[in-house]
């Protein structure tokens, strides 16, 4: 990860998930009545049954471990001729991908052959966030100053992720904690692209100056305009996806204008139309189908 894309690869990684689990999550809420509904369309069923997510964060984590491994030279080798512990900065990247692997296979088996992994699913992403901070926390060791800053703001980022994710293992209906987690994944995502620019791609051209209080400064108001940029960009979505929704008649519960103060006059209340599903029984699912349990 020593590289610029060694950085902007994992950032892209959280930047894609963030922001396909707001998509998701507006789109439960709005179209789908927060999980009570089936989705209309044939398609849609099918593919809220197959596990995409755990098979692209699977594909993502063996991509990165074999990346890390692999380029520019092999580096397999764990103790050396000499005895040494060889290439740490790579086997800690590749335990980070190999915990996130776990999350993704684990979501695969919930989905197909074992749903009982269901429970599990909330609590493997929560360790991988927590194992992805331990390494980070401790990657920086004997570098320069800077270095060891935007890295530790990196951190924070990934606290905040893993916080919000063990939020959800005990409140998984809890909007709050669904809408951290995405922001903070995000955050992540766009810092990782923040570090990679700061240290090997800086747009003057010129290397930052490691040892510069301002420059340190300088990168800590940068992370707090990160976050307030992101949290613009979550609400965004999902504004868009409500208006996309609601433009093509989609909206599982459309609320008409209330005439009149009274509340007893059936004329004058509340006309409920339900847009997306037909009025067969069938395309009712129960609350215990929503999709909370996990991370998405």
């Amino acid at each position: 990860m020593g590289t610029f894309i060694g950085h902007a690869a994992p950032g892209s990684f959280f930047i894609i998930f963030a922001i396909w689990w707001m998509i998701q999550y507006a789109y439960i809420q709005i179209a789908l009545d927060n999980g009570r509904l089936r989705p209309r369309n044939k398609l849609l069923r099918i593919l809220q049954r197959f596990p995409c997510e755990g098979i692209a964060v699977t594909f993502f984590a063996f991509v990165g471990f074999i990346g890390e491994q692999m380029y520019p030279v092999p580096k397999w080798a764990v103790i050396g001729s000499d005895g040494q512990f060889q290439h740490p900065n790579e086997w800690q990247h590749c335990t980070m991908y190999t915990y996130f692997g776990l999350y993704g296979f684990t979501s695969i088996l919930s989905q197909s052959c074992l749903p009982a992994a269901k429970n599990f699913v909330q609590l493997i992403g929560t360790l991988a966030f927590a194992i992805e901070g331990l390494l980070f926390y401790f990657h920086t060791h004997g570098r320069e100053p800077l270095d060891v800053h935007i890295h530790t703001l990196l951190v924070v980022a990934i606290m905040g992720c893993m916080l919000s994710a063990l939020a959800e293992t005990f409140k998984p209906n809890e909007a709050r904690f669904k809408i951290m987690r995405f922001t903070f994944t995000l955050l992540q995502g766009t810092w990782f692209w923040q570090v990679a620019i700061i240290l090997y791609a800086p747009p003057s051209g010129d290397p930052w100056e490691q040892d510069n209080h301002k420059n340190m400064m300088f990168v800590t108001v940068s992370f707090a305009w990160h976050l307030l940029i992101d949290m613009t960009i979550m609400f965004a979505i999902y504004g868009i996806v409500n208006m996309i929704v609601r433009a093509t008649g989609n909206a599982a519960v459309k609320y008409s204008h209330m005439h009149g103060a009274g509340a007893g006059n059936h004329d004058d209340g509340m006309e409920v139309k339900m847009g997306l599903l037909s009025k067969e029984t069938s395309n009712h699912i129960g609350d215990d189908d929503d999709d909370d349990s996990e991370l998405g």
